[in-house]
């Protein structure tokens, strides 16, 4: 009896496997987004109606093929990182939610597209459920309204501008002494018709913040001296409602890297608020203070105080705790929201609290200059990588272009300044240097005239970053400028130029993944390999795929067996970021008989062959990669 019940019990656990596979496949099918189902290779093993729909091919035509059909060609190097670095850290995530990604469909058109990765843990292994959606329509949208507004802010601000001039002109009395009822009658026109001015202007400007269409010009500020400057600027507005506006004597100097206007902005908004919402004869208190590797600018008021419930809406846009109080005061209920808009592009962050004795305090918290100076010689730099410079007065721009970079193999080092980069490009040895052309106080041709000056860069190339591509193109060339590219920087499209542009005496040594579980194996076939290239040991398929997200590799050495699992697994992921395929020798003792793959280019058995042949293996690899690349250059 005792084994009918054991063969009754498995009936039913595999009936309710059976079952909750179904239901998910049901799920999958009835989801409106393309669903696509992957194993640890990239192969498609599950999809719904919605993936045919999308990119136009039949189901039959793509189960068991690779995703990267899906993918425009451009954009598989990164697919190739994203999949390592998902295997690495199995979470739902979204793909790259700050840059633009694409599907293409079978007719070879391409579509706009979000991308969510979901892990599906299974008894043969991990699979990617990845969400695929259409936002085509939600760019059409975005494009519309963004054009509706800016038209109708631009129709409507030239008439209003001239509205409100010619009533001041009236009030001012420019066609001679009016009645009493009618100037009470014109004031009240004046101050309604700058307010709609105010209104557009302030459209106008968190649209062009939120479309990257402000160009930030970094400079080095020094805190208390800005603010000291907008509460001169700001005194006969706050003597107009009575207020009293001061700096706090505790202030402290603090130099932070922020476009001056732009900061200047943001505590005039904040400080009109004070003013505005202060009662009568009040005080408004603006303090700076240095908060170790921060500088914070206050801003507080004795006001009456931000209400509990409104609390979490105080940075939406038209956003206001009191409407018929807000109308009173002139407000238009964007102010706050074009502040977090501008710090955040600053690189801060912008809080409030109740203040002690009641009112309300704002903080700006900045980066202070020390903090970005430190960070502009790249600490992280593997010994391989090319090194390059950026000259680019954006701190968090030169960031995310420098951690963009790094997993091609460059290496780069910031110059927020014209003065910084001629120093930086004379102390410093550099493949190539990267211009912003739209440097503050300096154009990038005189930039570019300084650098060929010197004898240490007159020879590197130098390529110029422009939202303009045409830009001073005649002036530029008489400097030798290698090429132009485009803003916002595709990091893809970069990497491939520089490497067009490094000349080969300059390139970097070749690199080589070797995988073992074999740690003596090991040492011992870099300590063979050091006189002619750079070696990177694992001895796990984890920790190869975290080399791949940090090294650019020529070439892959593998030892099948690792522990309890192949060295062929890793095959996949062995991709360069144009997404061909990183060549592989097979180095194992007794390696076993498999289909033949192209990407493997030799077998080496370790029981019958020496270290000799490895070395010589892998020289004729590199010397075949070698001849290709200056084939391209030719």
């Amino acid at each position: 009896m005792g084994t009918v019940v054991g063969i009754a019990n498995t009936t039913r656990d595999r009936s309710e496997e059976t079952f909750a596979e179904e239901k998910f496949r049901l799920a999958v099918e009835a989801c409106p987004s393309g669903m696509v189902m992957t194993d640890g290779a990239g192969t498609i093993v599950l999809m719904n109606t919605a993936t045919e729909r999308l990119f136009g091919y039949p189901r039959d035509d793509l189960i068991g093929r690779r995703i990267e059909i899906l993918i425009p060609q451009r954009l598989r190097g990164d697919y190739f990182k994203q999949r390592a670095a998902f295997a690495l850290d199995p979470q739902a995530r979204r793909v790259q939610p700050n840059r633009e990604l694409f599907g293409l469909r079978s007719d070879g058109t391409e579509f706009p597209v979000e991308v969510w990765l979901n892990p599906i843990h299974a008894h043969d292994g991990l699979f990617v459920l990845s969400v695929i959606v259409d936002i085509s329509e939600r760019k059409r949208m975005d494009r519309l309204k963004d054009e509706f507004v800016s038209t109708v802010s631009h129709e409507l601000r030239t008439p209003l501008t001239s509205i409100s001039g010619s009533l001041g002109l009236l009030l001012g009395g420019a066609a001679g002494s009016l009645p009493e009822g009618a100037v009470r009658l014109l004031s009240i026109a004046h101050s309604n018709s700058k307010r709609l001015v105010r209104l557009i202007n302030d459209i106008l400007d968190i649209e062009k913040i939120e479309s990257g269409q402000v160009v930030f010009n970094f400079k080095r500020v020094d805190a208390h001296a800005l603010a000291e400057q907008v509460i001169e600027a700001n005194r006969a507005y706050a003597d107009g409602f009575g207020i009293r506006v001061y700096l706090d004597a505790a202030s402290q100097a603090g130099e932070v890297p922020a476009d001056p206007d732009r900061l200047a902005q943001v505590v005039t908004n904040l400080l009109s608020n004070a003013i505005k919402f202060s009662p009568p004869n009040g005080e408004v208190a603006l303090a700076t203070e240095r908060r170790g590797d921060q500088v914070r600018i206050s801003v507080r008021d004795r006001g009456s105080g931000i209400p509990a419930e409104f609390k979490a809406r105080v940075f939406e846009k038209f956003a206001q705790a009191d409407a018929s109080d807000a109308r009173q005061k002139g407000g238009t209920g964007l102010g706050l929201s074009i502040v977090r808009e501008i710090v955040v592009r600053l690189g801060g962050q912008v809080s409030f609290a109740d203040a002690d004795g009641g009112g309300t305090v704002f903080n700006v918290d900045l980066p202070s200059w020390a903090q970005i100076a430190a960070r502009e010689v790249d600490a992280d730099r593997s010994p391989d990588a090319i090194r390059i410079l950026f000259c680019e007065d954006d701190p968090d721009a030169a960031m995310i272009l420098r951690e963009g970079l790094r997993p091609f193999g460059f290496s780069t080092d910031f110059a927020h300044n014209p003065d910084d980069a001629v120093a930086r490009a004379r102390s410093n040895s550099y493949a190539a240097i990267l211009v912003d052309f739209e440097l503050p106080d300096a154009d990038g041709v005189s930039l570019i005239r300084r650098l060929r000056e010197q004898p240490e860069s007159y020879k590197t190339p130098v390529l110029v970053a422009s939202a303009d591509r045409t830009g001073d193109k005649d002036q530029a060339s008489k400097f030798n400028v290698f090429k132009w590219v485009g803003k916002p920087i595709d990091v893809y499209e970069l990497a491939q130029i520089l490497d067009s542009a490094i000349s080969p005496g300059m390139c970097r040594r070749p690199s080589i993944l070797h995988l073992d579980d074999d740690r003596a194996t090991l040492d011992l076939v870099a300590f063979t390999l050091e006189p002619i290239a750079s070696v990177i040991s694992v001895d796990s398929i984890e920790a190869a795929r975290r080399a791949l997200l940090s090294h650019q590799f020529d070439l892959a050495v593998l030892d099948v067996a690792v522990g309890p699992v192949s060295g062929l697994d890793l095959l996949p992921d062995l991709r360069r970021r144009s997404g061909a395929s990183i060549p592989v020798i097979i180095f194992s003792a007794h390696p076993p008989e498999f289909a033949p793959n192209p990407q493997v280019e030799v077998r080496l058995d370790k029981s019958r062959v020496s270290l000799d042949d490895l070395v010589a293996a892998i020289h004729d690899r590199l010397m075949l990669k070698s001849s290709h690349s200056r084939e391209e250059v030719a």
